[in-house]
């Protein structure tokens, strides 16, 4: 077993120790934070609009493309 000494003297262990027992070390801000939403429930219609928006994104880009591809100014990279 190693044991490491402090510039005073002290074993390195007993220098660590020297608290008393206490934790210093702040608490982490993860631990202070409540969730957004307690017990995990989200509303009902959630998920609709989740996929709702996602289409009306798709929609659009395809749209976009279609117009591009027609004027002919599609390039594929």
């Amino acid at each position: 077993m190693l044991v490491g000494l402090t510039a005073l003297g002290a074993p390195v262990a007993q220098a660590a120790d020297s608290s008393g027992g206490q934790n210093d070390a702040p608490e982490p801000a993860a631990a202070q934070l409540t969730p957004p939403v307690s017990g995990g429930k989200v509303g009902g219609s959630a998920g609709l609009y989740a996929v709702g928006g996602g289409l009306v994104m798709v929609a659009g880009g395809a749209t976009l493309w279609v117009k591009r591809k027609r004027a002919g100014q599609v390039t594929i990279h």
